[in-house]
């Protein structure tokens, strides 16, 4: 039995103690499993058929938004565009260049660059405070229809109200809690034992109706309809600011380039965790947007039987 093997056996054990065999097995996640699906441009595509991701950027705290853009436009997007309060203006486009950046003085002329149809997926959280406009521009997102992966301080911003924000899905939704953020908004801390983990994911993702992707040293992907995923190639090196800001853009980038969200979180977090592998030790968030195309070209280079 090939190492392979014998972690997916070790996943079915997990799936038996943490469901009493209710639940089907977790997979580990391998490139195998989404490498078909990866977005590929053709000699048709043109920079809006190729996604376009919109992300609401915060202020005072701006990196966080520009980290998540340049890895969903190094993950494939056509267009990547920043929506920004107009007194932030400055600060965002002396830094972005193949990154738009569109200001805003009210909600509601943000909630217009939402509803714009070339847009096919939009990003909440990094850096976006957690206050009363956040959500209220998170259920925005949401009743666009468009698919939103939500972040950060949007789903700190949620605070419990798991109704809430299952009452307002209309499309594809993915949560990227950390431990702390899972806690905030399903109100309980996930344990430490993997299995236990599998079960509170597991759980969260049929409460909410979203694609909980719950970050750790293992991260899992859970699905509403129970599929379950395991991510184990992501070095201690990730656990530095930023990391996760990064994670969340290339997740939106797929979605806005149509690929299956389950399996658009499952790629996203393994080319997260081969970018960090592709540099080693002393890495920083602002390494890893450069680093993804070398990490997708590594994924579609593996051979599918693997």
């Amino acid at each position: 039995m090939n190492t392979r093997d014998k972690i997916l056996r070790g996943l079915a054990n997990l799936t038996s103690q943490a469901y009493n065999s209710s639940m089907p097995d977790p997979l580990l996640n391998t490139p195998a499993q989404w490498q078909h699906l990866l977005p590929q441009p053709d000699a048709r595509s043109h920079k809006y058929n190729r996604g376009y991701v919109l992300i609401q950027g915060g202020y005072p705290i701006t990196g966080a938004a520009r980290l998540s853009a340049l890895a969903a436009a190094r993950t494939g997007a056509g267009m990547t565009t920043i929506a920004v309060p107009d007194s932030a203006l400055p600060i965002y486009a002396s830094q972005c260049l193949s990154i738009m950046v569109k200001p805003y003085t009210q909600p509601d002329e943000l909630y217009a660059l939402i509803a714009d149809q070339r847009v096919s997926a939009c990003l909440i959280g990094p850096g976006a405070g957690v206050s009363e406009q956040t959500l209220a521009t998170t259920l925005n997102m949401l009743a666009s229809g468009k698919p939103v992966v939500i972040d950060a301080d949007a789903i700190s911003g949620l605070n419990g109200q798991v109704d809430l924000l299952k009452n307002n899905i209309q499309s594809t939704c993915v949560l990227t809690p950390h431990d702390g953020e899972f806690a905030r908004l399903f109100g309980q801390r996930p344990d430490e034992s993997l299995p236990t983990r599998l079960k509170q994911a597991h759980e969260a993702a049929r409460l909410s109706q979203a694609i909980v992707l719950l970050k750790g040293a293992h991260t899992i992907i859970a699905n509403p309809d129970g599929r379950l995923i395991v991510n184990d190639n992501a070095p201690a090196t990730l656990a530095t600011a930023g990391a996760g800001d990064v994670l969340a853009g290339m997740i939106t980038s797929l979605l806005a380039q149509s690929m299956p969200a389950f399996e658009a979180c499952a790629a996203a977090s393994w080319l997260h965790g081969a970018a960090a592998n592709l540099f080693g030790v002393g890495l920083i968030a602002d390494d890893l947007p450069d680093l993804i195309p070398a990490a997708l070209r590594s994924a579609m280079a593996t051979p599918a039987a693997n």
